[in-house]
């Protein structure tokens, strides 16, 4: 049985830190289906993580979630390739406030300035939506080191 897993502060900040956040789940014939993740927010319990998808984005993703409830999130910062993965349990879903508007869109620059680190023209990514999102919010279960390397594919400590 899988047990809760806390995330470190140093964690928090780097899962918060404008990256390039992939969502999975599985729809009811097991088939993978993912989704761009504009940003997180890890819950102060250090326990859960609420993430940022546009609205157009859900309405699959929760359908899967309804069916399996399994999540799994990759975060990779591009200039350096440092990586983890989380996966947890899906506990709810909710529209994301206006007050929170502001905090997903520090993270999408903070990726944005990243792509643009290596070489991305900022011309590219002008025509992203960002907003509307919907929240995810989800238990993380389990953590893995997924940077290239010694460790790669590892529970992270």
């Amino acid at each position: 049985m899988r047990t809760e897993t806390t995330i470190s502060d140093e964690l928090a900040t780097f899962l918060e830190s404008g990256l390039a956040i992939s969502l999975a789940t599985r729809d009811g014939e097991l088939q993978p289906d993912g989704a761009w993740v504009w940003a997180a927010r890890v819950h102060d319990d250090r326990a859960h993580v609420t993430v940022f998808v546009h609205e157009q984005s859900a309405p699959p993703m929760l359908e899967n979630l309804a069916a399996h409830p399994e999540i799994a999130v990759v975060f990779d910062q591009p200039t350096t390739h440092r990586a983890c993965q989380l996966k947890g349990t899906f506990v709810s879903s909710r529209r994301a406030r206006a007050t929170e508007r502001a905090d997903i869109e520090r993270q999408v620059e903070g990726f944005r300035h990243q792509l643009e680190s290596i070489g991305i023209a900022r011309g590219l990514m002008e025509a992203w939506e960002v907003w509307p999102c919907a929240a995810l919010q989800f238990r993380v279960m389990e953590s893995f080191e997924q940077s290239p390397g010694p460790g790669a594919g590892e529970p992270m400590k």
